[in-house]
């Protein structure tokens, strides 16, 4: 069973799909997404180093378990 990533490292963007993207091409207005927001500037930082730091951890967690798999199978 594969584990679900907890951390990303795009949390603030907003999702979106071609349509929308294409859709924004034509905004003049320049207000078509809505980014995430935090209370405080402080809060935003928080936020984006916990989740730098998490997916650094998980992307070395991935590595870890694909070198101790692959010495295994040797």
């Amino acid at each position: 069973m594969k584990k679900e990533q907890m951390f990303r490292s795009d949390f603030l963007f907003p999702d979106t799909d071609f349509l929308t993207g294409m859709g924004s091409v034509l905004n003049i207005a320049g207000s078509y997404f809505e980014f995430a927001t935090s209370k405080s500037e402080n809060l935003a930082d928080l936020k984006a180093l916990r989740s730098d730091w998490g997916v650094t951890g998980q992307d070395l967690e991935a590595a870890y378990h694909e070198c101790t798999d692959d010495s295994d199978q040797k």
